[in-house]
């Protein structure tokens, strides 16, 4: 009989961190949007850490990204649609990232525009797409490598509906509505940086193509774009509200 392969306590973790991850974040830390953020941050740092020097295939390491980042938005869209389903069920629910006047959850949830799809709650379909980002990535660690030109265009169709998306509910929330949903946030700054690594992947595997030097500037850049997107959407944030932030210090 053949030995079975011991699998290293890295692989272990980096498989079963994602499971951790959703069932802390959704069941046990979501009556404060700060552990979400924290457990986010921890789940990130610790995916770094378990690949920078251990995994060299390319592939595989977008696969983790996709899961991480898609495991992060999965769980808040959950956590708002749990949000949504208490302040259905009760009015004067305080959702768990109502922090102050400006950061605060339940307008945004309350809004019309948080169900822009005949009636139907925005966080579900982020459920739905994050967990197909979540099966992508998946697919591609069980060793699917040689996916067709169409899943790949099909997976970045996706993100790009998904950043259309939450460009305008950035709009309608921090511009129409006034105010500020953290778990929304997170789900912003990752669709963004979702955008940037499936096309950078799709390109550097050249079933797109854009430019010569557009492309290799995209797949070159990659981090910093990531960085600068989310940089960005922080900036906005802090013009909007300029004067509350300046009072706080």
């Amino acid at each position: 009989m053949k030995k079975l392969k011991t699998l290293p306590i890295r692989q272990i973790l980096l498989s079963v961190q994602p499971i951790i991850f959703l069932f802390t974040s959704v069941f046990l830390a979501r009556s404060d949007v700060r552990f979400f953020f924290a457990l986010a941050g921890l789940f990130i740092i610790s995916t770094i850490l378990l690949t920078r020097k251990h995994e060299k295939d390319t592939l595989r390491l977008f696969a983790y990204t996709l899961i991480v980042l898609s495991c992060i938005g999965l769980a808040a869209a959950s956590i708002l649609t749990i949000e949504k389903i208490e302040l259905l069920k009760d009015k004067n629910h305080v959702t768990s990232c109502s922090i102050s006047p400006v950061v605060g959850c339940s307008p945004v949830i309350a809004s019309p525009q948080a169900s822009a799809f005949d009636g139907i709650p925005n966080p579900i379909f982020g459920i739905f797409g994050f967990t197909a980002l979540f099966t992508a990535g998946m697919t591609i660690l069980a060793g699917a490598k040689k996916m067709a030109r169409a899943w790949w265009l099909t997976l970045f169709a996706g993100v790009v509906f998904g950043v259309g998306f939450c460009m305008w509910l950035f709009h309608e929330g921090v511009y129409e509505i006034g105010a500020l949903c953290l778990y929304c946030m997170s789900v912003w700054m990752v669709t963004f940086s979702l955008f940037w690594f499936v096309l950078s992947e799709i390109l550097r595997q050249k079933h797109l193509k854009i430019h010569r030097k557009v492309d290799e500037f995209i797949i070159k850049n990659r981090d910093s774009l990531v960085i600068a997107s989310i940089g960005l959407v922080i900036l906005l944030i802090y013009f909007r509200w300029s004067d509350y932030w300046n009072g706080l210090f």
